[in-house]
């Protein structure tokens, strides 16, 4: 069974602090840490929203944001057990049923003799990327194209997942956006650039809260929480504001563009937030 979180246990004022602002930190660094006392999964105010918006995409999307095979059916219908889902419709793939009882998006991987693979996949909240287009890949090709994400790292991933248990562990992702839009599957052509005077207001950081566990022998379940506030709800004390201050400042453009962040927009961001 999953635990969840206390509603609104996870809101902005508790999840900033778990981001890494390293400025010399590589963005494709894994970075995994167990979960200790923390919730596998986490449930807040936002659910019945972000579930109604599931369930839409489901109906209108389905195509983009449901992978279903037949022989994940066995990892899945596992998966749905330890998330508690209730029962459904006759024919419902189970991680269907799963990912609509959770907030999370939920991606099964397998172990092939390859490595590990993404195969059965329901992902309502895509931070610019496709699910089609990386079903059935390598977990190397699913970061792609991605430079600096390079063999060592492959062989590195799949050696942390070949030693995953039933013990969850966990890591952050984020990114800066001006869309708060949760199925955002493109990539944009050009970044909106945000005005200093507007900086705290118009940009948003938007987190991945990832967590990895196995579920049956070869198969592991990738869960993805989406979680944005804008700066101005996240950068709420002196200390928040230098150390993001610090990351825009210092961060590389080859590490800060993997964020999202331009050299136009780290000069507005500096005279917004200085």
């Amino acid at each position: 069974m999953y635990e969840i979180g206390t509603p609104g246990s996870l809101e902005a004022s508790d999840w900033f602090d778990e981001l890494a602002l390293d400025p010399e930190a590589h963005p494709v660094a894994m970075g995994t840490r167990a979960l200790g006392d923390r919730p596998w999964l986490v449930a807040d105010g936002h659910r019945d929203h972000e579930l109604a918006i599931k369930n839409e995409l489901l109906a209108s999307r389905r195509d983009q944001v449901l992978y279903a095979t037949e022989h994940s059916v066995e990892a899945a219908t596992e998966l749905a057990r330890l998330v508690d889902a209730p029962a459904a419709p006759a024919g419902m793939h189970p991680i269907e049923r799963a990912a609509r009882s959770v907030q999370e998006d939920l991606c099964l991987l397998q172990r092939l003799p390859t490595g590990w693979h993404l195969d059965a996949s329901c992902l309502c909240a895509p931070t610019r990327w496709h699910l089609q287009e990386k079903v059935g890949q390598h977990i190397a090709v699913v970061h792609g194209p991605v430079r600096g994400y390079d063999e060592r790292i492959t062989t590195k991933v799949d050696q942390l997942f070949d030693r995953l248990t039933d013990r969850p562990v966990w890591r952050r992702n984020w990114f800066l956006m001006t869309d708060t839009t949760l199925f955002q599957p493109d990539r944009a052509e050009h970044e909106t650039l945000i005005p200093s005077g507007q900086v705290l207001d118009d940009i948003y950081i938007r987190s991945e809260r990832q967590t990895l566990r196995r579920v049956i022998d070869d198969w592991i379940v990738f869960t993805i929480r989406v979680q944005q506030e804008s700066l101005r709800q996240l950068l709420t004390t002196d200390a928040r504001r230098l150390k993001f201050v610090d990351w825009v400042a210092n961060v590389s453009p080859d590490f800060g563009v993997r964020r999202h962040l331009t050299d136009p927009q780290r000069a507005e961001l500096l005279a917004g937030l200085t």
